[in-house]
């Protein structure tokens, strides 16, 4: 089993931005397909977020990476599927950009 930890922003800026309704159903997916097999449910991304894998939430994009000696998932962004600045915020909070 998986342990998910989140990225400070990811709690406190991506997820105030939704209803609580949408932030329970996107923290209860997140829990049951992270927890168990992340790789399954996660495409891989490339270039500057290699290493990374996204995952679709409808209408979400969540932006995760798999540490699979300490069976970790690091949560680093949440944001909007339509908008392809999910991407880019996701750079950013690595110091990428």
């Amino acid at each position: 089993m998986y342990e998910i930890s989140y990225h400070k922003l990811v709690l406190k800026d991506d997820l105030e931005k939704v209803s609580l309704s949408e932030q329970k159903r996107i923290l209860k997916i997140l829990e049951k397909k992270l927890s168990f097999n992340p790789e399954t449910f996660g495409k891989p991304l490339r270039k500057k977020l290699k290493g990374y894998y996204r995952l679709r939430i409808d209408p979400f994009r969540v932006v995760y990476k798999i540490d699979g000696n300490r069976v970790k998932v690091f949560v680093l962004k949440i944001g909007m599927r339509r908008n392809a600045e999910v991407y880019v915020d996701a750079a950013k909070r690595l110091g990428l950009i």
